[in-house]
């Protein structure tokens, strides 16, 4: 409407006939309502996704709907208005399509941005104040000055030239400003330039596509100046979007691990920081939901767990980890308080009913806290980690499974050591610093000048110094290095025997022990034949030993590792038999040669009446599985007679040996009285089909 105003106001003050200025305003609004109507039509059927699709909507309305109905309605209004007079009708003139289609990308984002329309100001644009860029005025003055100094002296070809500058300085504009100061600036800058056409020699017949000219050159200068705004827009609203992401769970709407660690570092930083407590959740059967109750009813949990948690008194922030994995930063003054607060989230949530289809599923919920003193020197990842724990130690513990204590700094530093240890371990393996031990084992089948042993490990330190296997395997476990420490066993063992050819023919079994997440791992098989094909190990040489407990907890996994393994030649043992508390019954299950009766039913054989019947009921079910049945830990002689009268004759334990490094073992092993042909062509057939 103000559009239409103007064009009558435009008609009346320019021309003798009031026709032409009604026409001029019936036009502009017959232009205006087909281009909104389309406008609203285009975004119903598809909402645009960024500024550039807007803007380019924009353009083809204003050319292909506003412009032309404006041309037509204004000769339609004019031609009509003057055949009443009996004046001549008015001809359809290019020009009005060109003025209609300036107008239009001129005053509509002006007049919008004025108005402070949303589509006109997005949260992207940064700057909202109204106003002009004043160096781009300045700028397109200068140009203008300069096109109509050359056309005054008689150079309308050069004039028109220097006004092609103008389009770098909108792209300038554009890049640098909002929307709004960008659109003020087009308007008022293409005005400047537009007046410039009106300046020219006396005389000069072109005067009129000179005109017509400028008009084109501002419209192709606005068009860019649109689309370079678009896409800076677009591009800030994506980093903005990206930026969020980063730290933001899309689930929930609560901060991700990185976005919890920022602020979280922030707050410890602080040199006004209070007491600060931190709560873990962790819904422990939250899996199992997903599966019986699907992914949108999972995703409405989550969510409500994310309320809950925002809902607590003297919330900083909370954050998602991962799916049933949440922690809440609060400000606590004492342990009561994230005590309290705790409680309340494990009261809402534990035992919490959900109905599926395949049944009824209660969630199960931990819940650990820290109180964080404000003197504490300790930064986020120490505090996620201390909390990691408190939230293991809250599952190991029976109902309620809720944790909460103090984080002192006795605790921080005994972490940090912890940590510094774990780092010694994993450079020690990163830099070969794996040393093989071996215990001997009594084998009977074991021809004369040949041993059976176990291949235990040390770990050297950076000071030289021995690391014992009760510290780096808990440690190992603890840093999920399982499976790279087997591997690396294994390679360090296989790449021995390869390359002491002499004790390699003198070794009956070497046992290998491998670790619970080893046998989950699904690789381990064929790394394995890799390095049995690289350093040419016969297979039948080397014994892996898998223990009960971890074969109970994942029968499949192990099932298959022994599987391969066995298909590849290599035997194998169940390694601490008994203390698994599990049936005879997996002696059955798996295609096993050893069974190692665990050492803690071995120690006290002669005095406890429960052991021995143990050890004798585990040999018979073994001798009927035509299993050899290994005794651990034999300490003393009389432990040793006993187990000779019981049938167990394969033994292992101080009183043959301590563990001592390899190559000791075969130190007073006398050579065998043979050689052993057969051992010679196993290693050269497995190097002839490693080269081939």
């Amino acid at each position: 409407m103000p559009a239409v105003g103007g064009a009558f106001l435009f008609g009346i003050l320019s021309f003798d006939q009031p026709s032409l200025a009604l026409s001029g305003a019936v036009a502009t609004l017959a232009g205006a309502v087909p281009g909104a109507l389309a406008l609203r039509r285009l975004s119903l059927w598809k909402p645009a996704d960024d500024s550039l699709t807007d803007t380019i909507r924009f353009f083809l309305v204003t050319f292909l709907v506003c412009a032309p109905a404006f041309a037509l309605t204004a000769v339609a209004v004019a031609s009509s208005t003057a055949s009443l007079r009996g004046l001549p009708s008015f001809p359809l003139h290019a020009g009005l399509w060109l003025s209609s289609a300036l107008g239009t990308l001129l005053l509509v984002p002006a007049l919008l941005s004025l108005l402070d329309a949303p589509a006109a100001q997005p949260a992207s644009s940064g700057d909202h104040r109204p106003g002009f860029d004043l160096p781009g005025m300045a700028l397109a003055c200068g140009v203008a000055f300069l096109s109509a100094m050359l056309a005054r002296t008689g150079q309308p070809r050069d004039a028109t030239l220097v006004l092609y500058l103008y389009l770098p300085i909108v792209i300038w504009v554009a890049i640098r400003t909002n929307e709004r100061a960008n659109a003020l600036t087009l308007l008022a800058s293409a005005c400047i330039i537009l007046s410039t056409s009106l300046v020219g020699t006396p005389g000069v017949a072109d005067e009129a596509w000179r005109a017509i000219d400028v008009g084109a050159l501002v419209i192709a200068a606005v068009i860019i100046s649109h689309i370079v705004q678009a896409l800076a827009a677009d591009r800030m609203a994506a980093l903005k979007r990206v930026a969020r992401l980063a730290h933001e769970d899309t689930t929930t709407a609560l901060l991700n691990d990185r976005g919890l660690l920022s602020v979280f570092g922030d707050l410890l930083v602080s040199p006004e920081r209070p007491n600060l407590g931190l709560v873990g959740l962790t819904i422990s059967n939250f899996e199992s939901m997903t599966d019986l109750c699907g992914t949108i009813p999972a995703i409405q949990l989550e969510q409500s767990a994310a309320t809950l948690l925002l809902g607590q008194p003297g919330v900083r922030c909370a954050a998602r980890f991962s799916a049933g994995r949440y922690a809440l930063v609060i400000d606590a003054e004492t342990v009561a308080q994230v005590r309290s607060v705790a409680r309340d989230i494990y009261a809402n949530l534990n035992a919490q009913l959900f109905a599926t289809a395949n049944g009824n599923l209660r969630l199960q919920v931990c819940v650990g806290g820290l109180q964080i003193d404000r003197h504490a020197l300790i930064d986020s990842e120490d505090c996620l980690a201390a909390l990691t724990d408190a939230l293991t130690i809250a599952a190991s513990v029976r109902e309620p499974q809720l944790f909460v204590e103090p984080l002192s700094q006795l605790m921080i530093d005994s972490r940090r050591e912890l940590q510094v240890k774990i780092e010694h371990i994993r450079e020690a393996l990163h830099e070969s610093r794996l040393e093989l031990y071996a215990q001997p084992v009594v084998d009977p089948d074991a021809p004369p000048g040949m041993v059976s042993y176990e291949v235990l490990t040390r770990l050297r330190d950076r000071d030289g110094s021995l690391i014992q296997p009760p510290e780096f395997l808990k440690l190992a476990i603890k840093a999920q290095m399982s499976v790279t420490f087997d591997r690396a066993v294994v390679q360090r063992a296989f790449g021995w025997l390869a390359s002491q050819p002499r004790n390699l023919a003198r070794t009956h079994k070497c046992s290998i022990n491998l670790s619970g997440a080893t046998m989950s791992d699904g690789a381990f098989a064929e790394f394995v034949r890799e390095q049995r094909l690289i350093n040419g190990i016969p297979a039948d040489r080397i014994v892996f030993e898998i223990t009960e407990s971890e074969a109970i907890r994942n029968p499949a996994a192990a099932s298959r590792l022994v599987d391969d393994l066995k298909s590849q030649g290599f035997c194998i043992a169940l390694d601490d038999f008994g203390t698994g508390l599990a049936t005879f019954e997996y002696l059955k299950r798996f295609p096993l040669d050893y069974v190692k009766i665990d050492g803690s039913f071995i120690r006290n054989l002669t005095s406890n009446t429960i052991d021995e019947e143990i050890v004798m009921s585990t040999v018979r079910v073994a001798r009927r599985l035509n299993l050899r049945t290994v005794a651990e830990h034999v300490h003393n002689e009389s432990v040793h007679t006993r187990l000779r009268e019981m049938g167990v004759v394969y033994l292992q334990g101080d009183l043959f040996g301590a563990a001592r490094p390899i190559d000791s073992i075969f130190d007073q092993l006398a050579e065998p009285e043979t050689p052993e042909p057969a051992v010679e062509e196993q290693v050269s057939d497995a190097l002839t089909s490693r080269l081939i």
